[in-house]
């Protein structure tokens, strides 16, 4: 009984899935925000993969419980082996990590060497929001468990109006029936082999984790995290997986996010093979209850030469989520995270244009 609900359950996650992609759900994807994905021939199924406990930066609490099972099922449809999560969780229990988000390399080889485990999947839940404006918001990455490298990463958000603008269902205030959807488009780029990148024009990126002075508490690694996969979509970064930054901010003594002295620049330069490192601030991101205002986002980032203390880059960058409102606050407004991501794909398009002068 419990196998055929079992089936039920991803027979129904496949056939949502599958009406929404082909009714062109409207999500956010690499090309609304103009996004150059990587030309590369890219292996998208096989293999065994290692999911670990996503952030949760949203207000619902259960939402990881609500999401990773549905994930789960989707990457086993799609031909992946998915490691047990229980051995999962006994693996980091013995390695007394308590990994969430992110992943060290040392720690990904580990898993590879005692499971086989060709990939690591692992992100964080921005928002998960029931009630007249649900919506989900994600990233993730893949990691290479052989090399440490992020080799895919992307962000979807979808919310309840999406749902009813398109499939005309009524509108509805369960976040649990916008997942489906939410994951058809986070994988629809999804792959596990690496992008051919040349090591002479790349810029190995060390992105630490924001200093945040908005309301709500996760804005500073949620703008990290988004520049980790904005940065890997766009040549000629290589974004460094967190999991090995944190390690060494660690290590250093690195107290305060958004800040870094040259003395421990340059050891962490040295210790991950880093030409630069991103640092920044979160100056305003509303809370993430907080649905019933227009969202001001407003960052400011700088991109610093690891190896000759030198600012490649600044700049500061402030987007309102107010879309077509009208007199009496009526018109659409644009989540916190979805304003948020285009802020970042914003700021990364300039460095990039920056640094190509």
């Amino acid at each position: 009984m419990k196998m055929f609900a079992k089936n039920c359950t991803i027979i129904i996650i496949l056939i949502a899935s599958t009406a929404l992609l082909l009714t062109g759900f409207p999500f956010v994807t690499a090309a609304e925000t103009d996004t150059p994905l990587v030309e590369s021939p890219l292996q998208s199924t096989g293999g065994k993969i290692a999911i670990l406990v996503f952030d949760n930066f949203s207000v619902d609490k259960r939402a990881g419980e609500k999401l990773i099972p549905a994930l789960k099922a989707e990457l086993q449809t799609r031909g992946f082996e998915v490691m047990d999560e229980d051995a999962v969780s006994e693996f980091l229990c013995k390695e007394r990590s308590r990994l969430a988000g992110y992943v060290s390399g040392e720690t990904a080889r580990k898993l590879y060497e005692e499971f086989q485990v060709q990939s690591i999947l692992t992100g964080s839940i921005i928002s998960f929001f029931s009630g007249d404006d649900p919506h989900v918001g994600l990233v993730a990455r893949l990691i290479d468990t052989t090399t440490g490298l992020i080799v895919w990463a992307d962000y979807a958000f979808v919310s309840g109006a999406d749902v009813t603008s398109i499939l005309g269902l009524g509108r509805t205030r369960e976040v649990e029936k916008l997942v489906p959807g939410a994951l058809d488009r986070l994988l629809e780029s999804f792959h596990v082999s690496p992008a051919k990148r040349e090591k002479e024009t790349t810029y190995r990126v060390a992105v630490i984790p924001f200093q945040n002075k908005s309301r709500f508490d996760g804005a500073g690694m949620v703008a990290m995290y988004m520049f980790l996969v904005e940065l890997l979509k766009q040549a000629p970064f290589e974004p460094i997986e967190f999991g090995d930054v944190r390690k060494m901010l660690v290590e250093l003594q690195v107290r305060s996010n958004g800040e870094l002295d040259y003395k421990r620049m340059e050891e962490l330069s040295k210790e991950l093979d880093a030409d630069t490192v991103l640092l920044g601030t979160v100056e305003s991101y509303p809370s993430g209850s907080d649905t019933s205002t227009a969202s001001v986002i407003s960052m400011t980032a700088r991109l610093l030469d690891a190896r000759n203390n030198k600012i490649l880059w600044y700049n500061t960058s402030r987007l309102n989520s107010e879309k077509n409102v009208i007199a009496f606050e009526w018109g659409e407004k644009e989540p916190a995270d979805r304003v948020a991501y285009n802020v970042v794909s914003s700021m990364v398009k300039q460095m990039k244009k920056a640094l190509s002068q």
